[in-house]
């Protein structure tokens, strides 16, 4: 049935309109509900003494409304079809809601309070009424929803929330007092009324409800009063419901609140004030202990809120806030509480109290310094203690959650920071990571690995052990168990990320820091001192990243510096162990990486000219005995690029050798190549030409030059300590069948044949005999590439004479000693009676290659006495003379007797040699020396003597 339009009442009878609304709302007549709001609100207008019943009567309006509302609900439940809306209900409330908040906006002074507790009022008692039908939800959210799609509540609401905006500037405290006194009376059905009036006025609702708030609590009388305080849970459940979207108003309104208890009080301040502040921390921290939300309001960014001089400030009242919470162990402990509590700030709570034990610079005295420090101290120490209460007993409740150890996961970066500061914040900082490793290991590695990377103490580093020893840490746990422990992961991070890093002097400071760092703790690991470290973690760490850390060993990327501290920590290592005690054998990689760069290493010392160079051998020569001891391979990699190194690469320099000048012609027309390609677009050659290289035209001969100005000194230093490394690659494992012999024949062998393959360029006509000297002819120009290279290296000398020292490996370089004797011979042969034409440099160089040449043979016993004694001979003979000697006496006897390893026996004590009383050559071989010798008695016949006259013989 449809409703007319109320008619507007000029002026209506009052007593009638009063009598008809009694009857209608006492039943006595059959009401219409239309005439009767109508004849209602024009009492409410007009007869300010009915306004109680009249307001009493829409009470009852609004209840039947949302009644009928709940029904179509529980309806729509049960059956699944939602009745149609009640006309009468929605024009009636329509009529209400216009007429009502016209009155309000007319005259809001006089209106405004009464509708709005009387709204308050029926909101509360309409919520509390129907909290248990329609399956009305606890979450504020859902409830929210529900009573905002019932037109009865929405229209309430919005008729408070317009009394509220027009009357809360005027007299806030009076609309917040009515708004908490309703909240506490029908909490918590209430709650979502209050949720929607503090989302329309959020500054104003938190800044008052806070006022209100505070005012209660200064009122009571006692711990167990003030927390169980209804007006107290009504703030919290208030600001809760505003979390969601006004939190930063909150946490503002929070701020300000403790800020202004820390204002100084002015005379003309009501006495009520100075409770009020005294109050007001104990009021917030009972605020945050009641509600996760403002305490999380109140924890962020705290650094911003609590410095040291507030601090202090605050220090003045704690004998104040104890009868708040009923001594100061009690507040100590609710302190804790929130703290364990907090999800944000907890790594700024922390350095608070840190801040606070090592406080100096603040002008207080001495006594508050001391109170505060011991203060913090002893909060610090039980809060730490809680929490590792808290960690072991969570290994029973695994899905207990610490609050205050989540805050210090999302903000680990900050706890870094503090790893590698002063000791007190370092010992601290260790403890929580290790309370956050016990079940979150992935974060305890990135902070370690920070610590590790950083550390510049023994402190640092004393941090870094404790956290890897703390028996918190499951050392079980996978994946790091399989990798080789904690440790390990983390130094593979360092190293990763150093690696990753631009290639600038930082990287090498970063390097020589890790290098440093790992040093010291394997030192403390074998030392006796540090039995949390007798598991070994540092080494197993080291050899599951032995292989990064090996391939960095002679990398050019790197300063000596770097090498040094690299060559230190690999020799301290002592890998690969030697003894077979050791369960963590060292993989094929890092062998030969360390092999490789032992000998890179090697001659970046052989560079320097500084004592540390001599430290550098030491650990070179220890590290390749282990080597190549362990491993044929390294062995054989350690000799080769020893060899190919000193005599082929810029390094032969360190040697003594000598580079060609190279000729930079910067006309083309000088080059007869080009001018003759000029002249013919092909150049006839013959079938067997070669083409000789011996210069540039106009640019003269091709010169021969040393590149380095070292001095003779240093070359032989060099070279001695090249020789005693090649040496330390040979060396045999000692037993007792080899204690007198420390050298490998078959080592040395390998010396002598790599020598041949890397100085005869021609891998024919290579083996051990000597052919007929015509057959030289077939061979001369590799003869003089080797000859040239002899001349232009004098290492391969000393290699020569190594090699002879340990017979009979002198054997395998017949090819190199008889190219050199070949070339001789021809010299020698070229010059003929003419030595007066010769240049003297010329004859002397000649002169004392003949001379090393049979010296070398004469030392590896390829020559037998008396011809082992020519080369004293040779300095004081002609030219043809000494052509006759070489030919007749050097080359015919090694070509008829072949230098073979079978013409050496071996002692009893191992030692392989030539008896020279069994091995003399026949006359044939040494009628031509006696004879040339007898010719130049004056001059050689003290040597004669020795050679043919006083012969050793065989008894």
């Amino acid at each position: 049935m449809s409703h007319p339009t109320i008619r507007n009442i000029q002026q209506p009878d009052v007593l009638l309109e009063l009598k008809s609304f009694i009857g209608g709302a006492a039943h006595s007549t059959k009401p219409n509900h239309f005439e009767l709001t109508k004849a209602a609100l024009n009492l409410l207008k007009t007869l300010p003494a009915a306004r109680d019943a009249v307001l009493e009567y829409f009470c009852t309006v609004f209840n039947m409304a949302t009644q009928n509302f709940i029904i179509r609900i529980e309806t729509e439940i049960a059956t699944g079809q939602l009745p149609p809306v009640t006309e009468d209900d929605e024009a009636i409330i329509s009529e209400i809601h216009s007429v009502i908040c016209n009155f309000v906006s007319i005259n809001a002074e006089a209106w405004a309070p009464i509708i709005s507790t009387w709204s308050l009022e029926l909101l509360g008692e309409l919520s509390t009424r129907y909290a248990g039908r329609a399956h009305v939800s606890t979450s504020v959210n859902e409830t929210l929803q529900l009573w905002m799609s019932c037109r009865s509540t929405r229209t309430l609401i919005d008729i408070t929330t317009q009394c509220l905006s027009s009357h809360i500037h005027s007299d806030t405290e009076a609309c917040i007092n009515a708004l908490l006194d309703t909240s506490v009376k029908h909490s918590p059905n209430f709650d979502w009324v209050v949720a929607h009036v503090g989302s329309c006025f959020p500054t104003t609702v938190i800044t008052r409800v806070l006022s209100c708030g505070l005012k209660d609590f200064c009122q009571n009388k006692s711990y167990e009063q003030g927390c169980q305080s209804p007006k107290l849970k009504s703030v919290v459940g208030i600001l809760g419901h505003l979390a969601g979207s006004h939190c930063e108003d909150i946490r503002t309104a929070l701020l300000d609140l403790f800020n202004w208890s820390l204002e100084p009080l002015a005379f003309t301040d009501p006495k009520e004030y100075k409770l009020q502040k005294k109050a007001t921390v104990p009021f917030l921290l009972q605020l945050a202990y009641l509600s996760s939300t403002i305490l999380v309001a109140i924890s962020k960014d705290i650094k911003k809120t609590l410095s040291l001089f507030v601090v202090a400030q605050l220090c003045r009242f704690i004998d104040d806030w104890c009868k708040y919470f009923g001594s100061p162990e009690a507040l100590k402990e609710i302190i804790i509480s929130l703290i364990i509590k907090c999800e944000v700030g907890g790594v700024q709570i922390i350095n608070i109290f840190l801040d606070c034990i090592s406080i100096e610079n603040l002008s207080t005295s001495n006594e508050m310094k001391s109170n505060i420090q011991i203060c913090a101290q002893e909060i610090l120490e039980n809060l730490l203690q809680e929490i590792d209460s808290l960690v072991r007993a969570q290994s029973q409740h695994p899905n207990a959650v610490i609050n205050i150890l989540d805050s210090f996961i999302r903000e680990v970066d900050e706890l870094n920071d503090i790893l590698t500061s002063n000791q007190l914040k370092a010992d601290t900082t260790s403890k929580i990571i290790t309370f956050i490793g016990h079940s979150n290991p992935s974060v305890l590695v990135k902070s370690c690995t920070h610590l590790f990377r950083n550390a510049t103490t023994n402190d640092h580093l004393n941090s870094l052990v404790y956290i890897l020893t703390n028996e918190l840490l499951d050392k079980t746990r996978e994946p790091y168990c399989e990798k080789g422990g904690h440790f390990a992961i983390i130094l593979n991070q360092v190293l990763t990320q150093a690696e990753e890093m631009p290639p600038d002097n930082s990287k090498e400071a970063v390097y020589l820091q890790i290098i440093k760092n790992l040093l010291i703790l394997l030192r403390w690991e074998k030392s006796d001192q540090f039995p949390l470290l007798q598991s070994n973690i540092i080494w197993r760490a080291v050899h599951y990243n032995i292989i990064n850390l090996t391939k960095l060993f002679g990398s050019k990327d790197y300063s000596i510096t770097v090498h040094h501290a690299l060559a230190e920590l690999l020799d301290f290592l002592e890998i690969p162990s030697l003894d077979g005690h050791t369960s963590y054998p060292i993989p094929l990689q890092a062998v030969l990486n360390l092999t490789s760069g032992s000998v890179k290493f090697f001659f970046l010392c052989c560079s320097e000219s500084d004592i540390q160079k001599f430290l550098g051998y030491g650990r070179i020569k220890n590290m390749l005995k282990r080597l190549v001891l362990h491993s044929k391979a390294a062995k054989m990699l350690a000799l080769r690029q020893l060899l190919e190194t000193a005599l082929f690469s810029d390094n032969k320099t360190l040697f003594g050798a000598k580079t060609e000048m190279s000729s930079h012609c910067d006309d083309i027309e000088k080059l007869l190549l080009e001018q003759n390609r000029k002249n013919s677009k092909s150049i006839a050659l013959t079938k067997n030409s070669s083409v000789l290289h011996g210069g540039v035209i106009g640019n003269g001969r091709k010169k021969s030059t040393s590149s380095t100005d070292l001095s003779k000194e240093v070359i032989a230093d060099n070279t001695e300590q090249f020789l005693r490394t090649l040496k330390t690659c040979c060396t045999l494992p000692i037993t007792d069948d080899n204690k007198s012999i420390d050298v490998s024949v078959d080592s040395l062998t390998s010396v002598s044949l790599l020598l041949v393959q890397f100085v005869s360029p021609d891998v024919m006509y290579n083996g051990l005999p000597w052919p007929e000297e015509e057959f030289c002819k077939v061979t001369i120009e590799r003869d003089f590439y080797i000859r040239r290279l002899f001349n232009d290296t004098p290492l391969l000398w000393d290699l020569l004479t190594f090699v002879a020292m340990y017979r009979p490996t002198l054997c395998y370089c017949s090819v190199l000693l008889r190219a050199i004797t070949a070339t001789l011979i021809h010299q020698w042969n070229s010059i003929g009676d003419q030595t007066h034409l010769v240049d003297p440099l010329k004859y002397k160089s000649m002169l004392d290659t003949t001379t090393k040449v049979l010296d070398v043979m004469a030392l590896g016993q390829l020559l037998p006495p008396p011809l082992s004694s020519i080369r004293d001979v040779i300095p004081c003979l002609k030219c043809s003379e000494i052509v006759q000697i070489l030919r007749d006496c050097v080359w015919n006897y090694m070509r008829d007797n072949v230098p073979s390893p079978a013409l050496f026996n071996c002692d009893s004590s191992g030692v392989v040699w030539r008896d020279p009383t069994t091995s003399r050559p026949p006359e044939v071989y040494t009628t031509t020396l006696r004879i040339i010798m007898q010719q130049n008695i004056e001059t050689v016949g003290h040597l004669y003597c020795h050679m043919f006259i006083k012969i050793p013989s065989n008894e």
